[in-house]
């Protein structure tokens, strides 16, 4: 690593900010001194998506304190940066524990399973399933050998890319899990097919053109109102965060076609909403 007046401008911050009881410590405020410093960029970027958890703070702790370190000898390998795709897992690992689901439980129908409502119990079922098949495919990931051997070699890329899969479709039920958590707005069927398919940011339009709202009972407006903001604030997320849900640190999606149909889905929801708005209006 190359030392750079900005690294060690961040090494004193760092300091400061290590001095500070970890209760206090500002995670954000963190994030920007790693950044500032060079410091395993790769590391840098994924804490910033992933936003403040209980591992994250601990990863950012860590890295902080090696940042002081490295200034001792910055060609140590330890001090490089670390692989994409092993972080990636190792923050789905953390993520997939947060989630804190009783699978047994569910699977067995037990007393947590029956206080959900239908839609909940689906979700949760599909959920363990996917929950034990990734479970499943770690075990067979780790059973292969340590060799460089070329089929072993696919074979292991081909189980760390179903891993992946998985990992990312049980994050997308948990979100929708989430969603009901806080709005009381149950998963469609369609939503969690959209999961499994893995397009779950791609949400189904809520709007049509010939959608009539003056004809729609109230209550299903007001449904169907409620649907499409959720899915506007995803939207905007992912423009603002990468990611669904909001961050304490803004990681912007760069310009590409997939911010381009954002952008576009975003408009149209807005019209919808503005429409349904007029028409509740009209009803008060």
């Amino acid at each position: 690593m190359k030392l750079t007046e900005n690294y060690f401008e961040a090494r004193k911050e760092a300091t400061k900010w290590l001095n500070v009881q970890p209760q206090k410590r500002n995670f954000s405020q963190g994030l920007l001194i790693l950044q500032k410093s060079g410091y395993k960029p790769q590391v840098a970027a994924l804490l910033v998506r992933k936003g403040e958890k209980d591992w994250t703070r601990e990863k950012l702790m860590y890295c902080m304190r090696e940042l002081l370190q490295v200034y001792y000898n910055p060609d140590d390998d330890r001090f490089k940066d670390e692989d994409v795709d092993v972080l990636n897992e190792q923050a789905g690992e953390s993520n997939i524990r947060e989630h804190k689901v009783d699978i047994a439980d569910v699977e067995k129908e037990g007393p947590s399973y029956k206080k959900w409502p239908e839609p909940i119990q689906h979700l949760m079922k599909v959920y363990a399933k996917t929950f034990k098949e990734r479970a499943l495919t770690a075990n067979k990931r780790s059973e292969l050998t340590d060799t460089n051997d070329g089929d072993v070699t696919a074979k292991r890329k081909e189980l760390s890319e179903k891993m992946e899969t998985l990992t990312s479709q049980l994050e997308g039920f948990w979100s929708l899990r989430e969603r009901f958590d806080k709005e009381g707005l149950a998963p469609s069927e369609a939503e969690i097919k959209a999961v499994i398919e893995g397009e779950q940011e791609e949400e189904k339009k809520p709007e049509k053109e010939d959608d009539d709202y003056s004809t729609m009972p109230l209550d299903e407006l007001a449904t169907k109102r409620k649907s499409c903001v959720t899915q506007r604030t995803r939207k905007q997320n992912l423009l603002k965060y990468q990611v669904p849900s909001k961050r304490k640190v803004e990681n912007p999606m760069p310009d590409c076609p997939k911010r381009v149909k954002l952008e576009r889905q975003i408009e149209k929801l807005t019209e919808a909403i503005s429409k349904m708005d007029y028409e509740l209006a009209k009803r008060s």
